[in-house]
């Protein structure tokens, strides 16, 4: 049948058809959403699925379809491989996780009354074009729905594609005007465009040398492909030369890009009506997928919408009708009453106290027992219903703080101080700090470290609150980040909020003005956001037994770290820029010296380059190719073609100068953002403290980041010199856990040879190497330890044999063989690391000393890459998380020591398993023995846990 034949039916002036790019649209929602936070419990990717119902709602909302199609390509062959044999060849295979969701989006989209279309030999952008010819033709305005330039040669006055920006919101719309802006042709030119620049995606070879510019000059002076081939003898120098060396390949390319306007669906666009929505399918579907109740109801109201508009094409629908009702409606969204007295909001507390009702034994909790006896039962049930939430807005940034306002919710009511103007010492100020100090055990919040530091530029403080929703979303869910609170409602409450964007500078706004939404209106709704994400999250914490995690050590930490980010760290600036310009010289002689075996200037940054260098002109045997096909020239390649080249002078000296360039130029640039970093008020550096990014449980510092500081050579080192104690203080102490992860795992394993080797008090490393080759300790060569050092903490870390044997440079069979003789020994570690993955198979989760869970859905994934990953993190995971919950209540117990002692020294940076203190005048020897026996019997061990101080007038100088 034929496009004409199949369009009986005509337009209504207002009627629409949008035809969906379904593959286009699914693979823009697989990347768009990461495939870790959207898997079902039995292993099986959700991302695609939930985000193609999201993004085609969002489009349907927006532009209110009467008519809809999705279009798909299937699989094998069509006409255009038969012309162009390698057309998409390169393309690499689709993610294993995807494919496995293209049939669950046509069974939702079934459901949901879409149709969708496929049809063998021919591509999904055949069927676009025929659907959009037959829209067209029968007086519909068509929107096409593709981020395939291809589609570009659709558009005329009644056809616009809808295009995707960087964020899928930004749809551009593509109409004549659009094409002719963007690519100086018309659409009904741009195949021709495109037959000459080529298409990579499609290897589709161009006329080399040739981009949309030039082939759009040649157009507009010939007229068409056509015409520039009649004149290609006309057009002079190296692109005309090219032109005529790929004219054959040019009209082919033509003809494979032209889309087919007529291919028979069988289907009329009477067919493309929607909105028939089998809700049982879909109830069957999202239970399947375990989709929320509000992603469905969504998705429900959208499509059922659909019938609506289908059945009365010339009736306007309502917001309701169109399913752009607010989420604020799923909020309990307070009453605000603007506070101006102390009086005032004296009275306010007073009148609300009444509904707010947590136990003491909730309210009052302090841990002191971290040990595996200790009681972990407490819950906070139902008294998060009946607690206080309190919020702060402004800016946490450790140093430079600001408050704009706080407002305490309770009930259906909540008090608004806007604090920007208030005054330090005012009754006000006063009023709060008292309220704070009486309620903190009593009160729901959302980032209790950041809180502090906005409290804190009004005078106040605040102890321990009952709940936290960002610590509890973390502890939950430890693989999934919320950057902000909006984000948190979107995860875990299924609550989407447009984002009212500001214009820029000059642009002109010809529609009719928005209402801008009041401050104190959006500080409301996130106060229910709060209190809603308490109620969620609490229930899953409670059933896991985790609020005792959240309690006994996430929420001191949270305070310890805010004591650390709002002191910083004492730096010598004067010896940081001194660093940084040597840094910087020792950069610029290395890359001299690498430009003179070189023999010319080239950008020692530029893979291509160095490529060229290395493998054409100094003849290396070239590396590993990467996915794009080029050779890789990343640090571990170029030390290895170093150690080869040895033979080979001046490859040799290039690439040892190369490798010192990276290494100096890579110091200089942490040393230039330690100064960037420095707070010029009090010059030091006040890190933030990352407690809800690593899913192991571990802490991480940023602006700037100070674990990057290499600790593993001179140079490095060095750095670390700059850090030195503050006024009034005298030195810098480091504490650091020795082989922290291997006495957890000998705890946990319970292995007695490796707990007899810790006992012994030798050589660790070399005491495990005697017993693993069976030989005394004395005839243990340096190799022979390493190489066991490498075994231990690579079975600590989920590190696989090739990985192994990829560290330690030998061949995988004999890191096989040491694994297994590894294993001979320790007989214990082994069933123990299998019990790990066994376990969290069986489970779906792993669980450290002190119940803290991290999820492996890829466990059961059908993805052989991802399901061994999510086996190492497996094993990673008891172990590392472990560690980092011992690193904190080592912090928590010796923060509270240095205070009970009444001593000035203090905790101010904690770096992977280390702590530095300043230390006072007089203090070093009490302080020592403080931190150390903290850190030493954080918690008890089959093997004592070992902790190395040391102290000096800087943090390298402190080193042990």
């Amino acid at each position: 049948m034929s496009a004409d034949a199949q369009a009986p039916v005509s337009a209504a002036a207002n009627d629409t058809l949008l035809v969906v790019d379904g593959h286009s649209l699914a693979f823009r929602a697989f990347f768009a959403l990461p495939v870790e936070n959207f898997s079902t419990s039995e292993g099986q990717a959700t991302n695609a699925v939930w985000g193609f119902a999201s993004m085609l709602s969002q489009v349907i909302t927006a532009e209110q379809p009467t008519r809809l199609g999705v279009a798909f390509d299937v699989k094998g062959g069509t006409f255009r491989n038969t012309m162009l044999p390698q057309y998409k060849g390169t393309r690499e295979a689709a993610p294993e996780e995807l494919l496995t969701q293209l049939p669950l989006i046509q069974r939702m989209l079934k459901a949901l009354g879409v149709t969708y279309i496929e049809k063998p030999g021919f591509e999904g952008d055949d069927i676009i074009a025929t659907l959009a010819t037959m829209g067209d033709k029968a007086g519909y305005h068509t929107l096409v729905l593709s981020g395939d330039r291809d589609a570009f040669q659709l558009v005329d006055d009644n056809v616009t594609v809808l295009y995707p920006g960087h964020h899928f919101k930004d749809l551009k719309h593509m109409t004549p005007q659009s094409i002719v802006d963007k690519y100086k042709v018309t659409p009904a030119q741009y195949p021709d465009l495109a037959a000459l620049r080529g298409e990579t995606a499609d290897n589709i070879p161009g006329v080399p040398g040739v981009g949309d510019g030039f082939a759009a000059k040649w157009i507009n002076q010939y007229g068409s492909l056509e015409g520039i081939c009649e004149h290609a003898d006309e057009i002079g120098g190296k692109k005309g030369e090219a032109l005529r060396a790929n004219i054959d390949q040019v009209k082919l390319n033509r003809k494979v890009n032209a889309l087919v306007r007529d291919v028979d669906l069988g289907i009329s666009l009477d067919d493309l009506g929607f909105g028939a929505v089998d809700t049982k399918q879909v109830d069957e579907l999202f239970k399947e997928l375990e989709f929320g109740v509000r992603t469905k109801s969504r998705v429900l109201k959208t499509f059922n919408a659909g019938s609506t508009v289908a059945a009365s094409t010339t009736t306007s629908t309502s917001a309701d009708d169109t399913g752009t009702e607010s989420d604020d409606a799923a909020l309990q969204i307070p009453d605000a009453v603007v506070i101006e007295s102390a009086q005032q909001f004296h009275d306010w507390i007073a009148t609300h106290q009444t509904s707010v009702n947590v136990p003491d034994n909730i309210a009052d909790f302090k841990a002191s027992d971290y040990s595996e006896s200790a009681d972990r039962s407490i819950t906070c049930g139902a008294a998060v219903a009946h607690a206080w939430t309190l919020h702060a807005w402004g800016s946490a940034r450790p140093g430079r703080a600001t408050s704009q306002a706080v407002a305490i919710a309770a009930g259906d009511s909540a008090a608004i101080v806007n604090t920007a103007n208030i005054e330090l010492n005012s009754q006000l100020v006063q009023e709060l700090q008292e309220f704070l100090d009486s309620q903190h055990g009593r009160i729901i919040v959302h980032g209790y470290k950041e809180l502090l530091h906005i409290l804190n530029q009004l005078g106040l403080n605040m102890d321990l609150p009952m709940f936290d929703t960002k610590l509890a979303g973390y502890i939950s869910q430890p693989d999934f980040h919320a950057d902000d609170l909006q984000q948190a409602a979107e995860h875990f409450l299924d609550l989407h909020f447009d984002q009212a964007e500001q214009p820029t500078q000059g642009t002109l706004d010809f529609d009719e003005e928005q209402p801008e939404e009041h401050p104190d209106e959006q500080r409301m709704r996130d106060l229910a956001v709060i209190r809603s994400l308490a109620l969620t999250l609490s229930p899953v914490l409670d059933s896991r037994k985790q609020y005792w995690l959240m309690r006994a050590i996430e929420l001191p930490v949270s305070q310890v770290l805010y004591g650390m980010e709002h002191l910083g760290a004492k730096v010598d600036l004067s010896r940081l820029t001194d660093m940084r310009d040597q840094f910087a010289a020792d950069a610029r002689f290395a890359q001299e010296e690498a430009w003179k075996h070189a023999g010319s200037e080239i950008n020692l940054q530029s893979p291509k380059q160095l490529q060229k260098v290395l493998f054409e002109d100094m003849g290396l045997k070239p590396t590993k190719r990467t996915k794009s096909g080029s050779y890789t020239t990343n640090a571990s390649a170029l030390q290895d073609l170093y150690i080869k080249s040895v033979d080979n002078e001046r490859a040799n000296g290039f690439l040892g100068a190369l490798l010192r360039h990276r290494e100096t130029n890579k110091l200089k640039q942490i040393v230039q953002t330690l100064i960037d970093s420095v707070n010029p008020i009090d010059v030091r550096i006040h890190t933030t403290f990352e407690q809800t990014v690593a899913a192991t449980g571990r802490l991480s510092s940023v602006d700037p980041n100070l674990q990057n500081i290499p600790n593993r050579n001179a140079a490095g080192r060095e750095i670390r010199g700059v850090f030195v104690p503050g006024e009034g203080y005298e030195a810098l102490m480091s504490c650091d856990y020795s082989q922290v992860e291997l006495r957890i795992m000998a705890d946990l394993s319970g292995d007695e040879a490796l707990i007899e080797a810790f006992r012994s008090g030798a050589d660790f490393h070399k005491y495990v190497a005697s017993m693993v080759y069976k030989l005394p300790v004395e005839q243990i060569t340096s190799d022979q330890r390493s190489h066991v050092k490498a075994m231990s903490y690579g079975l600590a870390y989920g590190l696989s044999t090739f990985g192994l044997a990829q560290q330690l440079k030998i061949a995988p069979r004999e890191a096989e063989a040491l694994k297994n003789r590894y294993f001979d020994t320790f007989g214990k570690v082994h069933d123990y690391l299998e019990s790990l993955v066994s376990s969290a198979r069986e489970q779906g989760y792993t669980e450290t000393m002190f119940g803290r869970r991290r999820y492996f859905p890829a466990l059961r994934s059908t993805n052989r890459v991802a399901r061994d990953a999510a086996e190492r993190a497996a094993l990673n995971a008891p172990i590392q998380g472990s560690a980092a919950d011992i690193m904190k209540i080592a912090m928590i117990r010796a923060d509270q020591a240095l205070k009970d002692a009444h001593v000035r020294s203090r905790i101010i940076l904690q770096i992977h398993d280390e702590l530095v203190v300043e230390i006072a005048p007089g203090e070093a020897e009490q302080v020592t023995e403080l931190v150390k026996n903290a850190m030493e019997h954080a918690v008890n061990f089959a093997v004592p846990l070992d902790v190395s101080c040391g102290i000096g007038a800087d943090w390298q100088l402190a080193a042990h």
